[in-house]
């Protein structure tokens, strides 16, 4: 068997009503053609659901422990809230294919899958030779208000809205008694069929389904909630472009709702939407609790479907525990089934599913644009922003800027560095230089890095340099004696090569009273230079008499040096004034 199984073959299949060599053949195409695997698992799982809606309606005089029978996995089909196909057209009488009284202006192709409420039929308009959908409400319903109603209402509802992805009214009426309208006809798959198929891509299915959003938002707007959105209920056409179907379900906010006592949710007055997509205020049967928020919901149930293909928690239960499950049961973080699973889809997703609404998106548009935000590289709303997370968003979303910005950042690094690296080799230089300098004259080196401690050291030792001439090296010394000390002054005053007569007065001026003595003492070391000994033997006599009047209390580590330094001196220039010569700071004589 090359071609695929038609419908009517899958159908004969699966109630035993083929030969033994039909069912051979069969068997043999079903194991090399996953197509048909997947039609046949389609019709086992459409009857599932037609049997769940038997039970379901002689429910409405049961108890409810009479429903843990049937699964609830229905998302790939439209919604079924009624008796299956076969017992429809049992009770339709005249709706027979190509024999449809009143609209003889439409050639009838094929039945499509069914609604909950309706028969629709694949055909073909005369007049304009284009494909439509005829959905015509079964007869048996004809006698229910409520049925009339919602099949009115999703009629009016679709023909008030005009969107690209929303499925478009052609005509709609009453022939015959048979209430019916004519929609465009769309050649697609279902949702989630339609991203496997193709295998999109990660972003090309939150692209595809930012269009939903769209649609969905639009809706939202013209006062309509779908409440039954599902894979099942939005074609996806032969361009990639979504259709939103099926408003038998719809809410009309403000507008022209059934008013009668007996105006219910559903048909069956269980619940309003398919199980698999169902949010929990509807799976809590609390219609006053529908809002936008509920296909927010559901817009959340799809894009975790499609995205991981699996479903945020178990709907494969019976019914009850399905609806213990959408009311309870938290959803699996996406990056648990997906690993490096992206963090704001998974943040846009677990706020969507929330269970409490308020903590939901509190409308399509909201959810719409966080998804526009992650398509173009924008901080999305639900996420706690921090400075890293907005650099990395902004990095990605401007790439070319972030790389020239990268390479800049580069170049200015590694010109720091390499000036860092100049002026480390710059400074050791410098060190190994003053290390050179100080091996030149290590005694006066270790004086001046002492100079501050040891004051009177350095002063002797600058005393001992500048004596024997060695200006340099006075020099630096000088620049480490102690800021505005005596020492320094009287340092800059032996180091200027000024006259006496010059130099002398602002030198004079700089000290006290009670430093007269210092003055005097270094007037001796100037004149002792010049070699006026008998001068400086005057001023050193002069200053030792004055530093004798200065008490013990007064004096500082220096003066009690440079006393003894006196002294010393006057003991070498005893010659000059023998008579009048100071005896040394020690008591050993020696004889002439």
């Amino acid at each position: 068997m090359s071609s695929c199984l038609s419908q009517e073959m899958v159908n004969r299949y699966k109630e035993g009503k083929c030969t033994a060599n039909e069912c051979l053949r069969i068997k043999s195409h079903l194991a090399e053609c996953e197509k048909c695997r997947q039609t046949v698992r389609s019709t086992e799982a459409r009857g599932a659901v037609q049997a769940q809606s038997k039970e379901l309606a002689s429910s409405e005089t049961e108890e409810d422990g009479k429903l843990d029978k049937s699964p609830a996995v229905e998302d790939e089909y439209p919604t079924r809230t009624m008796p299956g196909v076969s017992e429809r057209l049992a009770g339709a009488g005249v709706l027979g294919k190509d024999t449809i009284p009143g609209f003889e202006n439409y050639e009838i192709l094929q039945e499509l899958p069914p609604g909950g409420q309706a028969i629709v039929y694949k055909a073909i308009h005369k007049p304009t030779r284009t494909h439509v959908a005829i959905k015509i409400l079964l007869p048996s319903l004809l006698g229910s208000t409520r049925a009339r109603y919602y099949f009115e209402r999703e009629a009016e509802l679709i023909a008030s809205l005009d969107h690209p992805s929303i499925v478009r009214i052609r005509d709609s009426g009453i022939i015959h008694g048979q209430y019916f309208f004519v929609m465009e006809y769309i050649k697609g798959q279902p949702l989630y069929r339609y991203v496997e198929a193709q295998n999109l891509p990660f972003r090309e299915r939150i692209v595809l389904f930012n269009k939903i959003c769209g649609a969905v938002t639009y809706a939202h707007q013209q006062g309509v909630i779908h409440r039954d959105l599902k894979s099942g209920n939005i074609l996806i056409d032969e361009r990639g472009e979504p259709h939103i179907l099926d408003f038998g379900l719809a809410k009309a906010i403000g507008l022209g709702e059934l008013a009668q006592k007996d105006a219910m949710p559903t048909i069956t007055g269980q619940w309003s939407g398919s199980l698999s997509n169902m949010s929990p205020e509807q799976a809590a049967a609390k219609p006053e609790l529908i809002d936008v928020r509920t296909d927010v919901y559901a817009l959340g149930m799809m894009l975790y479907h499609i995205l991981t293909g699996q479903y945020p928690y178990d709907i494969a239960g019976s019914v009850l525990q399905v609806l213990r499950n959408i009311q309870e049961a938290e959803p699996v973080r996406p990056s648990k089934i997906t690993r490096k699973f992206d963090r704001d889809v998974e943040a846009i997703l677990l706020t969507a599913l929330a269970k409490d609404r308020a903590q939901r998106y509190q409308s399509v548009a909201s959810l719409q644009s966080d998804i526009e935000n992650w398509l173009t590289g924008r901080p999305i709303t639900v996420r706690s922003v921090s400075t890293i997370y907005l650099l990395r968003k902004i990095m990605v979303r401007h790439r070319y800027a972030s790389a020239v910005a990268a390479l800049l950042l580069l170049i200015i690094l590694s010109f720091a560095y390499v000036s860092f690296d100049l002026y480390l080799s710059a400074e050791r230089a410098r060190r190994e230089a003053e290390a050179i300098a100080q091996q030149w004259s290590s005694e006066g080196a270790r004086l001046v890095d002492y100079s501050h401690q040891l004051m009177p050291l350095a002063f002797a030792k600058f005393l001992q340099v500048w004596r024997e001439g060695n200006y340099g090296l006075a020099q630096r010394i000088y620049r480490y004696l102690k800021d505005d000390s005596k020492e320094k002054k009287a340092a800059y005053f032996l180091l200027d090569r000024r006259e006496l007569a010059e130099k002398y007065g602002d030198f004079r001026e700089g000290f006290s009273e009670q430093d007269t003595w210092f003055v005097d003492f270094v007037l001796g070391e100037h004149y002792l230079k010049k070699g006026d000994k008998e001068k400086a033997h005057g001023a050193y006599r002069r200053s030792y008499r004055a530093l004798m009047r200065v008490t013990a209390e007064n004096r500082s580590d220096i003066d009690k040096f440079l006393e003894e330094q006196i002294k010393s001196n006057l003991y070498e220039l005893r010659d000059v004034h023998s008579t009048e010569a100071v005896e040394p700071a020690s008591s050993t004589k020696k004889e002439d």
